[in-house]
């Protein structure tokens, strides 16, 4: 990161925090539990994120404000606790008012190509691009079942932190070997012998299923824990948060 760059953001984090960006910060499930010094960060990486970033409507949806702050705080609680360079491949989100039909490309048995249209709550591409449907995203929630596509579509964002998403993102040298023999090993078991868990969702790749893992680490901790203990303990290590831990405060 350039020198330059580091001050613009120094400088951007000691704004103050708008009086009108305060309450919309409600409409994020896990905030209200959060320590008082993780929400003092999380607005600073909200400025942040909303100055280097670029909405786009579709559909004829409006983008306010309020649209854009609590898009920017779901995803900037997978930034906390860490160096971070905010989704450096990211540069547009484009919110639809509600579920859209977009079409799909994906590989087929005996090595067809399928093609089709579905309806989607979310998307996240590799060129720069956040799709996200806005009812999908005002649905999050923060308990048993509870789901946050906001926090699923930016986990592609971090995987691809390094030039791929392949479930493995930038890692500290003491989570290199754990990644391995945790992530990938509890993936592969989940392939081979599949059960009823909320992460058999994820098993189209590694990818999706790391997307998966860090959307129920922040929106339903309690089934991760439950039904992946090592892996929880990972993501936790991993975030620096013990997401269990607020939500038994909640």
């Amino acid at each position: 990161m350039s020198a330059f760059r580091r001050w613009r953001r120094s400088r951007l984090a000691r704004r103050p925090f708008p009086p009108s960006w305060e309450p919309l910060l409600l409409r994020v499930p896990i905030y209200p539990w959060l320590p008082p010094q993780d929400q003092v960060e999380l607005r600073q990486h909200i400025k942040i994120f909303l100055a280097e970033k670029k909405f786009e409507a579709a559909a004829g949806f409006e983008v306010d404000e309020g649209v854009q702050v609590v898009v920017a705080a779901n995803a900037c609680l997978l930034l906390l606790h860490r160096e971070t360079d905010y989704f450096p491949f990211l540069r547009t989100v484009v919110v639809y008012p509600t579920l859209y039909v977009a079409r799909y490309t994906r590989p087929g048995p005996a090595g067809v190509v399928e093609e089709g249209m579905e309806v989607r709550a979310g998307e996240s591409w590799p060129l720069g691009t956040v799709v996200l449907a806005w009812d999908a995203v005002l649905g999050a929630g923060f308990g048993p079942g509870a789901r946050n596509v906001v926090v699923h579509e930016f986990a592609h964002q971090l995987d691809l932190e390094d030039g791929a998403m392949q479930g493995s993102p930038v890692l500290p040298p003491e989570l290199l070997k754990p990644w391995q023999e945790i992530f990938f090993a509890e993936y592969e078991r989940l392939r081979a012998s599949p059960w009823p868990t909320p992460l058999a969702l994820g098993l189209a790749n590694p990818a999706e299923f790391f997307a998966l893992s860090v959307e129920l680490f922040f929106s339903d901790p309690q089934s991760l824990k439950q039904h992946h203990p090592a892996l929880y303990q990972l993501l936790s290590r991993y975030f620096h948060q013990d997401s269990l831990a607020l939500l038994r405060r909640a």
